[in-house]
């Protein structure tokens, strides 16, 4: 039995084949799921779950970065006085092309000494929490 992924806003179809006891296990599923509710509760776990797998079927570097890498990027940007780009944000290549362009001199800033090092250092630490919390905060957009 096969099942099919369709995206009609870019004309993909992917067939899918399952094996003859899924396909059994599906076809007394699917006479239980011909009750709204049970329709509704099983089409909400399938979303999920889907879209998990999809999430870690994607190649790398279009999945998202991970937060150590996102952390790392923010504090980056801040030091440099710069802005992470929307696409650093998104995709996990983006990231690490940013990183690997920016990381060095953010070192160099780091390095250099400063009598306000230790200020600036604790400023910028502080901003980071306060950023983070604020995006954890109930009611914020992420």
């Amino acid at each position: 039995m096969a099942l099919y992924l369709v995206n009609p806003a870019v004309e993909m179809t992917l067939e899918l084949y399952v094996s003859p006891r899924l396909e059994e296990a599906l076809t007394i599923q699917y006479e239980r799921i011909k009750d709204r509710r049970v329709r509704d509760t099983f089409v909400k776990q399938l979303e999920a779950q889907v879209e998990t797998l999809l999430k870690d079927s994607i190649d790398w570097d279009l999945k998202e970065p991970t937060e150590s890498q996102l952390n790392y990027a923010i504090l980056v940007a801040k030091q440099l006085g710069i802005a992470v780009p929307s696409e650093a944000r998104k995709y996990r290549f983006y990231a690490a092309m940013f990183l690997e362009t920016y990381a060095a001199q953010a070192k160099k800033v780091m390095d250099t000494p400063s009598p306000k090092a230790d200020e600036s250092a604790a400023a910028t630490a502080r901003s980071l929490v306060i950023d983070r919390l604020q995006s954890e905060s109930p009611g914020s957009e992420s």
